[in-house]
């Protein structure tokens, strides 16, 4: 099945009418700065839940959320929307981002809901290690066939993931996974943070990913599948984030 039909089908909850915002993916994605309140040290990009748009992240308030915790971090909006996921063209671009963004910050971090959860993860398995932070906010982590195959295994410490290749079409899912299970390595990594909300649609779907992040990266509440809730959860991350000292996860190579 199509890439594209793959996550539409499963993410139609997300939205009853499906009008998805639609991109020209030969061009790069659209992206919108908010500049640092001081002298950018670092920069957070925001990928998009489904059904946003530059203006909807925005509004939903996690720009200024993150600068009010990080004042010397630049944030960036990434109108990543579902149309590069499916020409396969997000992580390229993606990517093409980070390393311009590497040139001018110390710090790359990667922040997405839902549908920019799973591309956050996606991306650190495309490029592992290529980000100093990953928050993921009620992140996609793939169709019931996938979850229900984690949870028959007994969890993910159980499951067997597959040979390490490329993600692609076929076997995003499967290489998404197995890059959780590495990350679930000695505790979790530390460069991983994972949010949601009590009553957010995939709720029960992120016990499954919490060992592949350290339980004091964890934190729920309150909330939906929406920007306000993410946006509160968010806040508390980075204010805990803080200037912790990063360490090299296991499942990073050593330098």
């Amino acid at each position: 099945m199509h890439l594209l039909r793959r996550i539409a089908v499963a993410l139609a909850c997300l939205s009853a009418s499906a009008c998805y915002p639609v991109r020209d993916t030969s061009k790069p994605p659209a992206v919108r700065r908010l500049a640092a309140e001081q002298a950018p040290r670092r920069v957070v990009l925001v990928l998009p839940g489904i059904g946003d748009n530059l203006d909807s992240l925005q509004a939903g308030g996690v720009g200024d959320a993150i600068r009010s915790a990080w004042p010397d971090a630049d944030v960036v909006f990434v109108e990543m929307t579902i149309g590069y996921y499916k020409d396969e063209r997000a992580m390229p671009d993606l990517h093409a981002l980070v390393e311009q963004e590497r040139a001018r910050h110390a710090e790359v971090w990667l922040v997405g809901a839902s549908l920019g959860g799973m591309g956050a993860l996606l991306y650190d398995t495309a490029y592992p290690c290529d980000v100093d932070g990953i928050v993921l906010l009620a992140p996609y982590l793939g169709d019931d066939a996938m979850l229900r195959r984690i949870r028959d295994a007994g969890g993910l410490a159980r499951w067997q993931a597959p040979v390490a290749a490329p993600p692609d079409a076929a076997n995003w899912q499967e290489q998404l996974w197995r890059r959780a299970k590495a990350w679930s390595m000695e505790g979790g990594d530390p460069r991983v943070w994972l949010a949601w909300g009590a009553d957010d649609k995939f709720a029960r779907n992120m016990p499954l990913l919490r060992p592949a992040v350290p339980d004091a990266h964890v934190i729920s509440g309150d909330g939906v599948h929406a920007w306000r809730s993410w946006t509160p959860l968010a806040a508390q991350v980075f204010a805990r984030a803080g200037d912790a000292p990063r360490t090299t996860p296991a499942a990073c190579p050593k330098s």
